[in-house]
């Protein structure tokens, strides 16, 4: 079993206070963008961002890939609640990662 999993992150977890509030340490990642999906203007809450997958190709999201513990990911699950699902994407670079992505239209 995989003791870490990779983080794709385009909001609130980029932000150190959201990570020590989380996982009680901060991140170090490397920038990275998921091809085929879009950042809305429209946010969840007012304040979380939101992305969809594009039906435009050349459509991207940027972002910061992270390396996180099992642990770390499921407290980030709790964290996003059931407002986002967590899916598998690959990035730019080819990694296959987790990215968060709304549970509504």
């Amino acid at each position: 079993m995989k003791t870490t999993q990779q983080l794709f992150s385009y909001g609130s977890l980029q932000e150190k206070e959201v990570q020590l509030s989380i996982i009680e340490r901060q991140l170090k990642g490397v920038s990275d963008t998921l091809q085929g999906y879009k950042k809305y203007d429209k946010k969840l809450i007012g304040k979380y961002p939101i992305i969809k997958k594009s039906s435009t190709l050349n459509d991207s999201v940027k972002g910061t890939l992270y390396q996180v513990s099992n642990l770390e990911l499921y407290k980030i699950d709790i964290y996003e609640s059931l407002a986002y699902s967590r899916i598998a994407v690959v990035l730019n670079s080819g990694v296959k990662a987790w990215v968060y992505i709304p549970n509504f239209d």
